[in-house]
């Protein structure tokens, strides 16, 4: 194992309602190759270029992903972070159900208190004072297959680094109660137990989300007509956007039943059997998975995780501190020589003989 850190700046206009960005993904410019940083658990730190020409497969639909995306206006290369460990009520999440396309269902559906997260952090940054911050993206891996989920996003922690200071805006998150655990196999021990710290501060302290009593298990009515929007007149904080919040896996998955049922009359009209129907969607209990021996992430799940909808009962959710949920595999490869991209290269032709592999 070893430490990938990414260096960049994350602009501070792209969270809502400035831009479009939520409160658990964030786009980093990034500068040039040397940005890619890998550190074993020898301590060696070199260069690697391993994601120059990357792309993401996802093994289900064979979409592909770039990892680094270049601006078609300017001379901009970024990355997108999935920040790890944590999932915020959702802005504009737009189902991808099969023939769903030109029926006037497909919009970008928004959770209550999805803007109220994103404008937190939104001020949050601004207050820096800075259009660019310098950032950085860490997370612990062994290999570059495992840095990437499905669409191409890095699964990192960012840290902001001002001066002498560094802020952990994952933490800063949870801490202050505007996001929910969202713990998937790829996590050691130690992110989780971090994670469900700062998550049981929140609660304690009653702070952001929790300051209500809107954070529920009992699963709340989709609402079709709430779907993302630029900031009203005179929005404000949990007045425009209040109600019941579930963990925002299941209100994704809310939003495809109720597209999926507008097309296809076959279509469980249980949530739970929908649920229940995605064979890959899988999850354990999370202190289950802290016990696990052996390997852990890999293209085969271990025999303890078990379908979602297992973990369901009755009209009562898990809002994400309870279980941990299995990562889907899939392919880095390089777009150029179409081969996959399993070990690390290196900017230096003098460091190819390095130990880190």
């Amino acid at each position: 194992m070893g430490t990938l850190t990414v260096s960049g700046f994350l602009q501070a206009d792209q969270f809502w309602p400035t831009g479009r960005s939520d409160a658990d993904t964030a786009s980093i410019i990034i500068e040039n190759e040397h940005s890619f940083v890998y550190v074993n658990d020898a301590g060696q730190r070199k260069i690697t270029k391993a994601f120059e020409n990357a792309e993401v497969i996802d093994p289900t639909t064979g979409r592909r992903s770039p990892v680094i995306k270049t601006s078609k206006t300017s001379a901009e290369r970024k990355i997108t972070i999935r920040m790890q460990g944590i999932d915020a009520p959702e802005l504009h999440y737009q189902p991808s159900v099969h023939r769903a396309k030109g029926t006037g269902l497909l919009h970008p559906y928004r959770q209550s208190l999805g803007e109220t997260s994103a404008n937190a952090l939104e001020e949050f940054v601004a207050q820096l004072g800075e259009t660019q911050i310098p950032c950085e993206a860490v997370t612990v891996v062994g290999h570059p297959d495992e840095v990437c989920d499905v669409y191409g996003r890095v699964v990192a922690n960012i840290v902001l680094t001002r001066g002498g200071s560094r802020i952990d805006l994952n933490h800063w998150l949870l801490r202050e109660g505007w996001v929910l655990p969202g713990l998937y196999n790829s996590m050691l021990n130690a992110e989780i137990n971090a994670v469900l710290a700062d998550f049981e501060y929140a609660k304690k302290h009653r702070r952001g989300l929790f300051s209500r009593n809107l954070v529920t298990e009992n699963l709340a009515q989709f609402d079709k007509e709430r779907v993302e929007q630029k900031m009203p007149e005179g929005w404000k904080p949990f007045i425009k956007d209040e109600g019941p919040v579930n963990f925002p896996k299941f209100f994704r998955r809310q939003a495809a039943h109720f597209v999926s049922r507008g097309i296809d009359p076959t279509t469980p009209e249980n949530l739970v059997d929908f649920i229940a129907q995605k064979k890959d969607d899988l999850a354990v209990g999370k202190d289950m998975f802290l016990t696990l021996q052996g390997p852990r992430i890999g293209k085969v799940p271990p025999p303890e995780f078990k379908q979602l909808a297992t973990f369901i009962q009755g009209n009562e959710y898990p809002i994400g501190s309870e279980i941990v949920f299995w990562e889907k595999d899939c392919a880095l490869v390089d777009k150029v020589k179409e081969t996959p991209i399993a070990r690390w290269e290196w900017v230096s032709p003098a460091l190819r003989n390095s130990p880190v592999t």
